[in-house]
């Protein structure tokens, strides 16, 4: 990647987007005078993670806190961190203005809240089996199901651990063995079985932070960043009945474990010490070990599809119904995995809101993981530009042109050919698609597809990919988009073409721009022919009476006439 603040898309007629640095890395331009032509506000609210406002301050952007906590206040680029609870996530997306981008998706608690991603799971799982769903505990939700609770506990000395359903960094979460021990409250529990049987290191259980990354949910768009966290418990691992109640052996979470004296802060990213590792140095330790990661890695992923997939319909439904963009939304999730004695890795937790630690171990990880997802998901400059501006950024970034940000580059409103396009598709699904009958939104939903995917580094994108065809047992759940990049995917690698080439084609065709400029031109054609005059009641009786008296003076004139002859 080049060390310009602004890269030039891959296509032809689309506007550059911003290009962020890790730190240590300096762009080209001569600093500060350049700076001015791009000054742009960044919006985040108080307790926003270091890393995440240091990315924005390289480049250049303003930060600016949020406080109102209102998307119509919001006009650029925005960061949203602060957990979201039902009566508070209740937001209208319309109102964000066209150039804001956030990290917030609707509908995200289908699979963040405990309760609800254990019942989103099991309705897949019933309807596709134990085989393909046997990733995520046995877990009931109380009060609702405390009688089914009470019988799977009764004779049994197994332990079970209660989490609220919409807390974070291990607040109120106990392990129990019988259901009197479980603290009853006004808040909903997730008990979920305990898996007291982990793969520990060094006689301490951890687990896995992971990164996941959603650009988009129609199509469906996941990726996965390939290092992460390991959070190991302080204490040696024991489920001895003494034991039970303490959370420095059972819980692995970092605002838990800092509070033990013991607990080591990892200053050497590269080296198997302190009680943070990142997941590349786990993946060192396991070769060590003779263990081959490869599966497990792959098993992993498998799970992080098939969780989102566990959420997909309700996110999805409440997008198309808020989100007129698709621009505005993207999601940064943090999955929470730990491997068992059998190195069979199980959910335990999907954050909505990952913290970004600023020590140097999380540093060492999460810097670099921020500046590629934020080339990933494609900033643009979307204020207004004047032509003198517009020639002096060109001049010190070295763009031969500079497209502007056009917001129906990402509209979600259908033209009539795409409406009879996507109709003819759900009446004959096996057609496939033709790249000589690509509508204007298809190009779009395409290009995008491919700027996303040349920015990935460590980031993998798993669906779509392919072998797609892993995940055909759930084909009734893709929409027309998700289909289009799949079949995309498969057409170009059976012909052996570059897909790049094919979509630098139809933009040079201004295929990708045809439908909304038709549409603009249509508009300007209207407003140029102008309407004819407006005619006053007054103006209207006069000339009524007008016509009156000259039909009038006619038949008199005929009259006399006949008279004469």
């Amino acid at each position: 990647m080049g060390k310009r603040r602004l890269r030039p898309s891959l296509f032809p007629g689309c506007a550059p987007y911003l290009n962020f640095l890790s730190p240590g890395d300096e762009y080209d331009d001569d600093g500060q005078e350049h700076l001015e032509e791009l000054v742009m506000p960044f919006k985040a609210p108080l307790g926003t993670s270091p890393p995440i406002i240091e990315c924005f301050q390289r480049f250049g952007f303003k930060v600016v806190e949020w406080a109102s906590r209102d998307l119509r206040d919001l006009t650029g680029a925005a960061w949203d961190h602060v957990m979201v609870r039902d009566m508070c996530s209740q937001v209208n997306f319309s109102q964000m203005a066209a150039g804001v981008k956030v990290n917030r998706l609707p509908g995200t608690l289908s699979i963040c809240r405990k309760d609800k991603l254990w019942n989103n799971y099991r309705l897949l799982q019933n309807k596709y089996g134990s085989e393909l769903f046997n990733f995520l505990p046995q877990t009931f939700n109380i009060p609702e199901e405390s009688e089914e609770l009470m019988n799977a506990m009764r004779g049994s000395n197994d332990a079970w651990i209660a989490k609220p359903t919409a807390s974070s960094c291990g607040d109120g979460i106990s392990l129990v063995t019988s259901y009197k021990q479980i603290a009853l409250g006004k808040s909903v529990l997730s008990v979920q079985k305990y898996i007291s049987d982990p793969f520990l290191i060094n006689d301490l259980k951890f687990d896995l932070r992971l990164y996941v990354l959603l650009t988009s949910i129609d199509p469906l768009k996941i990726y996965l960043y390939q290092d992460g966290i390991v959070r190991f418990a302080t204490k040696q691992y024991s489920m001895r009945e003494e034991d039970i109640g303490d959370k420095f052996i059972h819980l692995t979470n970092y605002s838990i474990n800092k509070k033990n004296e013991d607990f080591e802060f990892n200053e050497a990213p590269d080296e198997l010490s302190g009680h943070k590792w990142s997941l590349k140095m786990l993946w060192k330790y396991l070769a060590q070990e003779e263990i081959d990661y490869t599966p497990i890695w792959e098993e992993i992923k498998d799970i992080i599809v098939k969780t989102i997939l566990c959420g997909h319909l309700p996110i999805k439904e409440a997008f198309l119904e808020d989100v007129t963009s698709d621009y505005h939304c993207y999601k940064l999730f943090g999955f929470d995995v730990m491997l068992d004695k059998s190195m069979k890795p199980w959910l335990l937790e999907v954050n909505n809101f990952p913290t970004l630690n600023h020590r140097s171990l999380d540093r060492h990880v999460n810097e670099e993981m921020i500046t590629e997802m934020f080339n990933i998901l494609g900033f643009h400059i979307t204020a207004p530009i004047t032509d003198k501006k517009k020639a002096d950024i060109m001049d010190k970034t070295g763009l031969k042109s500079l497209v502007e940000f056009d917001p129906q580059m990402y509209t979600r409103v259908k033209s009539i050919e795409q409406l009879e396009k996507e109709k003819d598709w759900a009446e004959n699904q096996s057609a496939g698609f033709d790249e000589d009958k690509l509508t204007p939104l298809d190009v779009r939903i395409l290009l995008r597809a491919e700027e996303e995917f040349e920015q990935t580094v460590n980031f993998s994108r798993l669906f779509p990919c392919k072998d797609s065809s892993r995940y055909k047992a759930f084909s009734q759940m893709f929409s027309y988009r998700d289909n289009l990049l799949r079949d995309w995917e498969k057409k170009q690698e059976s012909l052996g073409i570059s897909r790049r080439d094919v979509l630098i084609k139809l933009c040079k065709e201004g295929v990708h721009s045809r439908d909304f400029l038709q549409k603009k031109e249509r508009k300007e054609k209207k407003i140029a022919t102008p309407p004819p005059p407006r005619i006053s009641k007054r103006e209207k009786r006069i000339a009524a009476r007008k016509a009156l008296a000259e039909k009038e003076k006619a038949v008199k004139d005929a009259q006399d006439t006949q008279e004469c002859s």
